[in-house]
């Protein structure tokens, strides 16, 4: 199970390196920051490309 889950967080280091989306370590999570993309993850297996859309912007 851990090989399985060391591989879903490479194909998401691979999916964010693909988008630009650069991974930071934040405390015991971490922080993706990209064009449009700022979010904070408590893991990366399982992330998907739906997490790397853009968060839409308000104007206030």
């Amino acid at each position: 199970m851990n090989n399985q889950i060391e591989q879903l967080r490479e194909k998401a280091v691979k999916l964010c390196a693909d988008h630009g989306v650069t991974i930071q370590p934040y405390g015991g999570v971490w922080w993706l920051l990209g064009n449009g993309i700022n979010r904070v993850v408590a893991d990366l297996a399982g992330l998907c490309r739906s997490d790397l859309a853009p968060l839409a912007m308000a104007e206030r």
